[in-house]
């Protein structure tokens, strides 16, 4: 299984919208307890609330896995793709995936970053999330709002695991 796909996993829909959504949040702990903590399947696949699942084919988080996160209303296959060790990963939603329907949204890409905080000497952690999503236009400004909604949460939880 290649590590990077060579073509478009989720081409463009006549008429749709790219749309990039970053988050960025400092959490007071070391970079390579939150890059633990970001990289382990556990983080991902022991937290769900049911019927939401996320699954990992032949390894965790390692160039050219397949994953898959899925629930009513979500299906997000998608292949990891770079890893720099304590620092980037990326993964890229294969065609098919989708949140809330096929017809308004088709997310591409999910990136991960963390770099050390400079203004906590004391060590503190930077993490920059980077979602990529095709968004049909009339459904644009309710995925833009559930973004921020999301994140946030993310950022409270990844707080509480790396400091806990």
């Amino acid at each position: 299984m290649p590590a990077e796909l060579t073509g478009p996993a989720q081409p463009l829909p006549a008429g749709w919208l790219t749309h990039t959504h970053v988050h960025r949040f400092t959490v007071a702990a070391a970079r390579d307890r939150v890059w633990d903590w970001l990289c382990d399947p556990a983080t991902f696949t022991d937290t769900q609330v049911g019927p939401f699942r996320v699954e990992f084919l032949g390894g965790g988080f390692e160039p050219g896995v397949l994953t898959t996160h899925h629930g009513p209303l979500l299906h997000l296959p998608g292949v990891i793709g770079e890893i720099r060790d304590g620092e980037y990963r990326d993964l890229q939603y294969l065609y098919g995936a989708f949140a809330v329907s096929f017809r308004l949204l088709r997310p591409t890409r999910l990136q991960m970053r963390v770099t050390d905080d400079p203004a906590e000497p004391a060590g503190g952690t930077v993490v920059e999330v980077t979602i990529d999503a095709h968004v049909h236009p009339r459904f644009l400004r309710p995925w833009a709002l559930s973004q921020r909604l999301f994140w946030r949460r993310f950022e409270t939880w990844t707080q509480r695991a790396a400091t806990s």
